[in-house]
């Protein structure tokens, strides 16, 4: 090798994550690639004329692989004014007062929700009134302004979540007295009196009260869209990820947007969207597998940028919403997928389908695998799945049995520990410690033998919040494990949000280790994720991140 092919040498502690488990000195890079790790005098002899060299008294990692990110709904959440620290009705109405000063007369006022970002964790109950500002209260500050306070998703917040419109919001959108909800699990609040108060209750975790009452109320344009993954990327970046992986799937919309920005050159995070379909009736669904999403097959189609392949299958979820969204493919609202409901028999005809078509499925499991696995067996049975790479994704409790004959099938399941242990881990208190054990069952399946890596779910999307939850599994509000005996080790954490996540895009041979040959995608964090006790993973920062090897987050 010529010392003059050496781009940049990196000094410090290498975690290289390759199956010996080795912990170097130094790594040398080469164009996008790893073309040297190990003892510093070894790596420094390659050292040529042109090449930086840089040292940190931190550690390098393989960047972050987020195989559940969301990641462009970050960078909405930039798109509307906040509301800010609130804590009262009043406060509520000056800053929409405030607002209504600075916006032409007639042209909407939507702000983000009532709550604390990021979260929004309890919404208007964290107002001294506990409830959200009616249309009358609206009116007094924006009479000449139509008004929206938008609410969260129930995904990266907590359900109920809550919309409040004033009274010219609501007659833009064809709301009054004799208006109801197409949508089950969306209430329209009512006064004393029976007129419309000007607040929507969302019960749904998809936001379907946007879609099915408020067509009038702005949307994320196409612009919209593309600036918000340029920021989406910008924040990832800043934690050390280098990947992502959509497994609940992206709508057209979506795609274009990111296909945009891989042609303009302006996309550094390296993205494997899965396919968010849409259908009218299942013959439709069947046909579209056949002829339109051929490019969707196997692997998919792209390169190590941009990848698009596999579809997303819903398993359950609520019809009307379903309808809804499937009637208006593009409004999206805070997601990047488009909403389904299917029946247990209607998903195994679509899984027949996807198989017949070697497309490859994604759904969520949340803690239905053990109706889906029997599914899958016998859509196995008939279209050998075993090799395909199916997954399972957001599981949050299955029995030992069932996790076992996921191996038999050849199926990888992402987990977001952050979501089910540390953020609505209260609802598995009732069980007892056994089936605790088997809330985000990472250290089972990775011993079974099944492919597990972990997502941030974008609530929050910081890595090492994810890696805090493996290893503690501490609940949020008490402190308390969620069946700590299956607590991750720490290099099962970091394992399963840097090297495994390589399975679940076919790219395990150059991606996820810090190894000669591989993508020089790292991560340098201020400190060694893998001595730092759990409780404290999210005091380390990133201080560089490298993709391809180009710095695209701090410096060295």
């Amino acid at each position: 090798m010529s010392q003059h092919d050496i781009d940049r040498i990196l000094i410090g502690r290498v975690v290289t994550l390759n199956a010996a488990g080795d912990i170097a000195q130094a790594v040398a890079l080469r164009g996008d690639r790893i073309v040297a790790v190990g003892r510093l005098d070894e790596v420094l002899a390659l050292k040529g004329p042109r090449t930086k060299v840089s040292r940190t008294d931190g550690t390098i990692i393989p960047g972050f692989n987020d195989t559940h990110a969301h990641l462009d709904t970050e960078g909405l959440r930039e798109r509307f004014p906040s509301l800010g620290k609130v804590r009262s009705i009043a406060d509520v109405l000056a800053r929409i007062a405030e607002l209504a000063r600075t916006t032409p007369r007639g042209e909407w006022i939507v702000t983000m929700p009532v709550g604390d970002a990021p979260f929004y964790f309890g919404g208007p109950l964290l107002l001294d009134e506990r409830r959200m500002p009616t249309r009358q209260e609206l009116d007094r500050v924006a009479p000449d302004h139509p008004v929206c306070i938008l609410p969260p998703s129930g995904y990266w917040s907590l359900l109920p979540c809550y919309t409040a419109l004033n009274s010219l919001g609501l007659k833009l959108n064809g709301l009054d007295r004799a208006s109801g909800s197409p949508v089950e699990g969306v209430e329209l609040q009512r006064d004393a009196e029976g007129e419309l108060s000007g607040i929507i209750v969302e019960h749904n975790y998809p936001d379907s009260a946007q879609i099915a009452l408020l067509p009038a109320v702005p949307r994320f344009s196409p612009r919209d869209r593309r600036e918000a993954i340029k920021r989406s990327v910008r924040t990832y970046h800043s934690f050390g990820t280098t990947s992502v992986y959509e497994g609940h799937g992206c709508a057209p919309e979506v795609i274009a947007a990111y296909r945009d920005l891989r042609e303009s050159n302006e996309l550094s995070m390296r993205m494997h969207l899965v396919v968010s379909p849409f259908w009218n009736t299942l013959d439709q669904a069947e046909r579209d597998f056949r002829e339109q999403l051929a490019y969707a097959r196997g692997s998919g189609l792209g390169d190590h940028t941009l990848r698009v392949g596999g579809i997303f299958i819903g398993y359950g979820g609520e019809p009307s919403a379903a309808l809804a969204a499937m009637a208006k493919p593009a409004d999206l609202g805070w997601s990047c997928y488009i909403k389904q409901a299917n029946t247990p028999e209607q998903f195994e005809r679509l899984c027949l389908a996807a198989a017949e078509a070697n497309l490859r499925v994604h759904t969520i499991a949340v803690d239905k695998l053990h109706e889906i696995i029997p599914i899958y067996e016998r859509v196995n049975a008939r279209h050998a799945i075993v090799g395909r790479r199916w997954v399972i994704e957001h599981m949050s409790y299955a029995p030992t049995a069932e996790l076992a004959r996921l191996k038999g099938l050849g199926i990888g399941v992402t987990l977001i520990p952050d979501y089910h242990l540390w953020k609505v881990g209260t609802r598995f208190f009732p069980l007892d410690e056994h089936d605790r054990e088997l809330v985000a069952p990472a250290a089972q399946l990775d011993a079974l033998g099944v492919p597990v890596s972990c997502g941030t779910d974008n609530s929050p999307c910081n890595p090492l919040a994810t890696m805090r939850a493996m290893r503690t599994r501490r609940e949020r509000t008490t402190g308390e494990p969620i069946g700590a005996g299956a607590g991750a080790s720490a290099d099962l954490a970091l394992r399963a949000m840097t090297r495994s996540g390589a399975w679940f895009t076919f790219e395990e041979t150059i991606k996820g280790q810090i190894a000669p040959g591989y993508l020089a995608d790292l991560a340098v964090l201020s400190g060694c994720p893998l001595t730092t006790p759990g409780e404290e993973l999210e005091s380390l920062s990133c201080v560089a991140t490298i993709v391809g090897g180009h710095i695209v987050h701090g410096e060295l």
